[in-house]
C-alpha cells in the first residue's frame, strides 16, 4: 500500500499535502513577519496610508506557487493575525487594512496567469487596488465621499510602490524556481 500525503476530508474532499501545508504556513509566516517590519518603518512617502507593501511581495510570491485559494488563505491569515499582533485588531485601522488587503487580492488574482500581464503588472493593478480598497473603508467608516479626492495622490504613489514590490517579487519567484520549487507564474 502506498503513502500518500493527502487525505479525504469530510465529504470526500482533498486535505492539503504536508507540502501544500508547509508552503502555506510558511507565506502567512513571512508575509506577517514582514508586516511587523513594515510597521516600524516611518513612511518613505509623506502621504497617509502609503507604505512599502512588504507583505505583498510575498503574496506575488505565493500567486507562483500556490493556487487562488491557498493564496487566499494566506492573505486572509496574514490580515487577521496582524491585527492581533500589531494591537490594530477591529480598529478602524483593521478594517482599512481589511478593504485594501482583499480587494488587492482579488485584483491580482484576476490578473495572476495571463500571458499578457507579468508580475510586476500583477503588482501594480493590486499596488493602485489596495489603495482604492482603503480610501473605499475609509469612506464607508467616515460615510464621506471625499476622501475619494485623494485617490490620484494614491495611484501616482502605487507606481514605486508596485514596481517596487513586483520586481521584488519577481526575484523571489526565480530564486525559488531555480531551487527546485515548480512556480506558475
Amino acid at each position: 500500500m502506498a503513502f500518500s500525503n493527502k487525505k479525504a476530508a469530510p465529504g470526500g474532499k482533498q486535505s492539503l499535502s504536508v507540502k501544500e501545508t508547509l508552503l502555506l504556513a510558511l507565506f502567512v509566516a513571512m508575509s506577517l513577519a514582514l508586516s511587523a517590519v513594515e510597521s516600524l518603518i516611518p513612511p518613505f512617502i509623506p502621504l497617509p496610508g502609503v507604505k512599502l507593501g512588504l507583505a505583498n511581495i510575498i503574496t506575488l510570491t505565493a500567486f507562483g506557487f500556490l493556487p487562488r485559494k491557498q493564496v487566499f488563505l494566506v492573505v486572509v491569515m496574514r490580515l487577521f493575525l496582524a491585527g492581533l499582533v500589531l494591537g490594530t485588531f477591529l480598529t478602524p485601522a483593521f478594517w482599512i487594512s481589511w478593504g485594501g488587503g482583499l480587494i488587492s487580492f482579488f485584483v491580482m488574482a484576476i490578473f495572476t496567469g495571463r500571458k499578457s500581464v507579468s508580475i510586476v503588472g500583477v503588482s501594480l493593478a493590486g499596488a493602485a487596488a489596495h489603495h482604492g480598497g482603503q480610501l473605499l473603508m475609509v469612506a464607508l467608516l467616515l460615510s464621506n465621499t471625499g476622501v475619494f479626492y485623494y485617490l490620484p495622490w494614491l495611484f501616482l504613489s502605487a507606481v514605486p510602490v508596485g514596481l517596487f514590490t513586483g520586481f521584488s517579487a519577481k526575484s523571489a519567484i526565480q530564486a525559488l524556481s531555480n531551487s527546485g520549487i515548480n512556480g506558475t507564474i
